[in-house]
């Protein structure tokens, strides 16, 4: 019996130092590897279809994992140019503005109160103080743009990197997800009632917490690109897609697009004298504020407490605590977390009881 216990006792300590080692050693690329796994749980379905047609699992889970790579990244790379872009000329032209002295001119439009608006704007930019700070505030915003932009793309190598292990991470699920799933749930230590129990938990918050930020990514997306209907602004649908993917992105959002595009507003009204496109453009900024991003804190909790049976409270927990934790993939993972401290509470209390 004591050999028995000691053998025991060493087997876990060992298996422990074993586990601690491997977590050091996956930390650097951790979420990487988490954004493979929530990806191939999302996009399954395409592979389930892919694999119908082909009959070949490596072919099959190669081809989607390409093709998630390819949705992901494009839209990014789009964005970014873009962005840079418009930065870099808005700026120039407001250069030449400030260097001919011409600001905004008064404006006689047939609506009285837009005019009265413009007039006002135009009445305090044209004062020589809030000229200088202006010139400044866009010397500032341009060069953070263009710096950020800059830093991107020095981080090109370890996206590439961590690009390779989520595209790595993601073929081997979609070729070998079930059995792999099938072998944790026979390994846990738990009745089979309760593994059960515990996988479809975790099944239904993964797909709530999944499902739900696509749903409010989407409705994002729509009021994005209803706003640059509104305001003049031009290709709507475009960014309106871009917006939806940009909504996936922690602390920036969709304001990733918004934001830009109303400040570029603004400057094209500095620079092309015109008042209105100013005013536009600050109602853009109240638009994205108060009718885009709210809806990101109000919808959420609400489709994710809903559908995964967590309450809203431990989502919007789970959901920021995860962001600080983890970074974009934490958004996912952190309500997870919580719905399976939940479960094992309740498998406890019904034990004891």
């Amino acid at each position: 019996m004591k050999s028995e216990l000691y053998q025991k006792i060493v087997f876990t300590l060992i298996f422990l130092v074993l586990i601690f080692i491997s977590f050091l050693i996956i930390k650097p690329f951790l979420t990487a590897v988490l954004t493979g796994i929530i990806f191939s749980y999302i996009f399954y379905p395409i592979y389930s279809r892919i694999y119908k047609k082909i009959r070949n699992k490596n072919i099959s889970s190669l081809i989607t994992s390409i093709l998630v790579i390819l949705i992901i990244t494009m839209p990014l790379f789009f964005v970014l140019n873009t962005i840079s872009k418009e930065a870099y000329t808005t700026y120039l032209l407001s250069r030449q503005k400030l260097a001919s002295g011409q600001f905004l001119e008064e404006c006689t439009p047939a609506d009285k109160t837009v005019c009265k608006i413009s007039n006002f704007f135009s009445d305090r930019i044209n004062d020589p103080q809030t000229k200088y700070y202006f010139d400044t505030t866009i010397k500032s915003i341009t060069t953070k743009i263009t710096g950020s932009i800059s830093n991107l793309l020095f981080s090109v190598p370890l996206f590439m990197l961590d690009m390779f292990i989520v595209l790595f991470v993601m073929f081997f699920l979609f070729r070998d997800g079930k059995i792999f799933i099938d072998k944790i749930e026979r390994i846990m230590p738990l009745k089979s009632k309760y593994r059960k129990h515990v996988f479809k938990k975790l099944n239904d918050m993964a797909y709530a917490v999944i499902y739900g930020s696509i749903i409010i990514a989407i409705i994002q997306g729509a009021l994005g690109g209803i706003g640059f209907l509104m305001f003049g602004l031009p290709s709507p649908i475009l960014w309106g897609i871009v917006m939806m993917f940009a909504s996936l992105i922690p602390y920036v959002g969709s304001s990733l697009i918004w934001l830009p595009a109303s400040l570029i507003l603004i400057f094209s009204g500095y620079v092309n004298s015109d008042s209105t496109l100013m005013v536009k453009g600050i109602l853009f900024i109240l638009y994205g504020v108060f009718i885009i991003g709210t809806i990101d804190n109000i919808l959420k909790p609400k489709i994710i407490g809903d559908k995964g049976g967590l309450h809203p409270v431990l989502v919007l927990l789970g959901v920021v605590g995860g962001l600080n934790l983890l970074g974009f993939i934490g958004v996912i993972i952190g309500p997870i977390v919580l719905a399976m401290l939940v479960t094992f509470i309740g498998i406890y209390e019904e034990e004891k009881s």
